[in-house]
């Protein structure tokens, strides 16, 4: 379950964790930096414009990556609303698309041997991890990039509905995510994005 179970792989294990973590910092990073482009100042004030990662990595939220292969980073505050808040929150999910896509980049042209298949493999892991964080990202469930989108972009009633689904916490926030996992939304959203990024690749001849 996670990435605890290429702990008996452990170059595997390393790269992903670390692929999978720096993944956090790339969708706070995207979303800061778009922020900041659209004048708001506050993601930059809070310091989120930094690699640092003990700025943009919630403690909890790496646990849960390396027992279940998703976690979160912190939130990056934002105080955008309509069309450019709706982009920025948006765009979380993309710059988990962006490293998985890199992360597949990197082990299509990394030669084999010497041990570069198993730090391709990592990566190929966090590339497939990075792939769950957007799709579940993207879900208008708070707190959720897709419910920042609805609260920034949506209508009253779709704001006060995401009122609701947030008062139930972290409860109902698990039920939700329970049931689109059972039902096979999450896998199809899932592997559609995969499928995206290895076009991509296949663009590129790899």
């Amino acid at each position: 379950m996670g990435l605890l179970a290429y702990l008996s792989q452990p170059l595997v294990f390393l790269v992903a964790f670390a692929a999978s973590t720096f993944g956090l910092v790339v969708h706070n990073l995207v979303q800061a930096w778009l922020a900041d482009r659209y004048g708001d100042t506050l993601p930059r004030r809070m310091g989120f414009l930094t690699v640092d990662a003990k700025t943009h990595l919630d403690p909890l939220g790496v646990l849960f990556l390396v027992l279940f292969g998703f976690g979160w980073p912190r939130s990056v505050p934002f105080r955008l609303n309509g069309k450019k808040g709706l982009i920025v929150a948006l765009s979380g999910p993309v710059g988990f698309l962006l490293a998985g896509f890199v992360y597949l980049l990197l082990a299509s042209i990394l030669p084999r041997g010497y041990g570069l298949d198993q730090i391709a493999y990592g990566l190929q892991v966090a590339a497939s991890v990075m792939v769950i964080e957007a799709a579940v990202f993207l879900f208008p469930v708070p707190p959720l990039d897709g419910a920042r989108a609805v609260y920034a972009a949506g209508s009253y009633e779709s704001r006060r509905m995401m009122d609701r689904i947030a008062s139930y916490g972290t409860i109902g926030f698990i039920v939700i995510f329970l049931v689109l996992s059972y039902t096979g939304v999450l896998g199809a959203v899932q592997a559609g994005l995969m499928g995206f990024l290895h076009t991509l690749l296949r663009l590129l001849g790899l």
